[in-house]
């Protein structure tokens, strides 16, 4: 599991990197560049919610099965609550922001499920 969530986060940070620069560009062209911190807002909220949920399901891995469905609930309460702040408050400061920080958040979520997905693949393949 280690190599997995350690091979997966190298591969999204990589994949993070060159979306960042895409959408920089695009958003300097645009002549926008201040909604960049809505787009790192969703970022950082992506990163925390994957952060949430592995380190759930890790510490479940070790729990009767009444225990780990507690524990999933729990964690996807939080993972909710936590999204909701962040996008409230990006909604307060202006739309514009509010579409980064939701555009930023559905880029982590995206790339982080896609590479999970071929980290599994190729975990069942051997």
């Amino acid at each position: 599991m280690r190599e997995i969530l350690v091979t997966g986060t190298r591969q999204l940070l990589k994949a993070l990197a060159v979306c960042t620069l895409l959408c920089a560009s695009t958003l300097w062209g645009m002549g926008r560049p201040e909604l960049l911190g809505g787009l790192m807002a969703g970022y950082a909220t992506g990163l925390v919610w994957y952060g949430v949920m592995f380190g759930r399901l890790w510490r479940s891995a070790d729990m009767t099965v009444s225990q780990a469905k507690q524990q999933v609930v729990v964690g996807a309460i939080l993972r909710l609550l936590l999204m909701g702040a962040v996008f409230w408050a990006a909604i307060q400061v202006s739309f514009g922001q509010f579409l980064a920080t939701v555009a930023g958040f559905g880029i982590v979520y995206v790339l982080g499920l896609v590479f999970l997905m071929l980290a599994n693949r190729k975990l069942f393949r051997q």
